[in-house]
C-alpha cells in the first residue's frame, strides 16, 4: 500500500498493489484507492481469503482496517527476515542479498496522491510486490531448515494483532512529547495549548503537523512561556517558514495555558513519575542480567537468532511480570507468562518453565528490606 502521510494532515490510502500467481507468471494488479473503494477487497484481505505476504505490515494493516479491508492470515518478510539474523532487512536490501534483484526505491517518499500516475510510478508500485512472492518462499525455505517456522508465524501473527489493536502508548500527544515530564504544570498546560494550535494549523493547511513546527520548538516554547511577539520569535523555528504567520496563534496559547494552570485533572496522572523502589529496581537488573545470558546461550546452542529464542517485546513483558507478580505464587507466575501476547505455545512448551525460574531467582536475589 502507499498513501500520502507525508504530505497531509490525515493521511489516505491511495494505491493498493496485488501480485498473484497466474499460470507460470506472476501478476500484478493496482488498484486505485482514490477512485474507487477497498472494501470489496476485504474477502480477498481477511482471514477466508488465501495466505497475503506483505513487507512490513503494520501500516498496511491500520491503513487497510481505515478502508473496510481488514487484514488476516498474513505474512511478513521482514519478521521472518529478522528471525533468521539479516542485519538489513529493508525491502530493497533483502530483495537483492536474496533474489539478486535490484529494485529503484527513489519514490519511497513519493507524494501518492498525485494524478495521473506516471509510467514510473506504476513500475514502482509494481516492483514493491512482484518479488514479495519468491522472496516469502526463499525465506520460508531458510526458516525451516532451522526449524523456526512457528516462531515467524507467531510473531507475524502478533505484529498484526498489534498494528490493529490500540497503541501501546495511549497517552494524548502533547504528553508524548520527548521533555514534557520536565515542564512544571504551567508549562505542560501551556503545551498543550500549543500542540491544540499546531493541530489547527497542520489540518487548515492540509499537511503533517511536524511540518508546521517540530516537536522540540514547542517544547521550547512552553518553557519559556512567552508573553510577546518577539518573546515567540526568540524561539528558533517559532516564527520561520510555515510557522512564521502563528505568533499570534503561539501566544493566545501561552495565554490559555497560563490561565488554564495545568492539563485537564484526568492527565496529571501521565506526569507523576513512576518510581520503582530499591528492591524492584534490584530485581529488574537482576532479572535483566540473567535473562540476556539465557537468551543468548539459548541461541548460541540452537543456532538460531536471538529473536527466535525470545522477542524483545516478550522480554519487556516479562520483565513486567517480575515486579508485577514477583511475589505471587508459582501458579500466578506461570500463568502470567502464558499470557504474554506473542509468545506462542511452542516458546511457552519449550521455555515456560525456564522462563519462570528467571523470575523466581530474581525475585530470591532482591534485597532485604529495611529492618522493621
Amino acid at each position: 500500500m502507499e498513501a500520502n502521510g507525508l504530505f497531509a494532515y490525515r493521511p489516505r490510502l491511495c494505491t493498493v498493489q496485488l501480485a498473484f500467481r497466474e499460470g507460470d507468471r506472476v501478476a500484478v494488479g493496482i488498484v486505485d484507492a482514490l477512485r474507487v473503494p477497498v472494501a470489496p477487497l476485504a474477502p480477498l484481505l481477511g482471514a477466508a481469503g488465501p495466505p497475503k505476504v506483505l513487507h512490513d505490515l503494520t501500516f498496511d494493516a491500520r491503513m487497510l482496517a481505515e478502508a473496510g479491508a481488514p487484514l488476516a492470515a498474513a505474512r511478513d518478510t521482514s519478521v521472518a527476515a529478522r528471525m533468521l539474523g539479516r542485519a538489513a532487512t529493508g525491502l530493497g536490501a533483502l530483495l537483492l542479498s536474496e533474489l539478486g534483484v535490484k529494485v529503484d526505491k527513489q519514490l519511497q517518499q513519493h507524494d501518492w496522491a498525485r494524478r495521473p500516475l506516471a509510467r514510473a510510478e506504476l513500475s514502482y508500485l509494481a516492483d514493491d510486490v512482484l518479488h514479495l512472492l519468491p522472496l516469502d518462499a526463499r525465506l520460508a525455505e531458510q526458516g525451516r531448515a532451522l526449524g523456526i517456522e512457528d516462531e515467524i508465524a507467531e510473531e507475524c501473527a502478533y505484529k498484526l494483532g498489534a498494528a490493529l489493536g490500540p497503541p501501546r502508548d495511549p497517552r494524548p500527544a502533547y504528553a508524548r512529547i520527548k521533555g514534557a515530564q520536565a515542564l512544571d504544570p504551567e508549562g505542560r498546560a501551556i503545551l498543550r495549548r500549543l500542540v491544540d494550535a499546531r493541530a489547527a494549523a497542520a489540518a487548515a493547511a492540509d499537511v503533517p503537523a511536524f511540518k508546521i513546527v517540530a516537536n522540540e520548538v514547542l517544547l521550547e516554547l512552553a518553557r519559556r512561556k512567552p508573553a510577546r511577539a518577539d518573546d515567540v520569535r526568540a524561539v528558533r523555528g517559532a516564527a520561520a517558514g510555515r510557522a512564521a504567520p502563528l505568533i499570534e496563534a503561539w501566544l493566545r496559547a501561552a495565554l490559555q495555558g497560563r490561565a488554564d494552570g495545568d492539563v485537564p485533572e484526568e492527565d496529571r496522572a501521565l506526569f507523576q513519575p513512576v518510581r520503582p523502589s530499591r528492591r524492584e529496581l534490584a530485581a529488574r537488573r537482576a532479572l535483566e542480567g540473567r535473562l540476556t545470558a539465557w537468551r543468548r546461550a539459548e541461541a548460541k546452542a540452537r543456532s538460531v537468532d536471538e529473536q527466535v529464542v525470545l522477542p524483545g517485546h516478550c522480554a519487556q513483558d516479562l520483565l513486567t511480570i517480575a515486579l508485577a507478580e514477583g511475589h505471587a505464587g508459582d501458579a500466578a507466575v506461570a500463568a502470567a507468562i502464558a499470557r504474554i501476547p506473542g509468545l506462542g505455545a511452542r516458546r511457552l512448551a519449550r521455555y515456560g518453565r525456564a522462563l519462570a525460574a528467571l523470575v523466581a531467582a530474581a525475585r530470591e536475589s532482591e534485597p532485604p528490606g529495611p529492618a522493621v
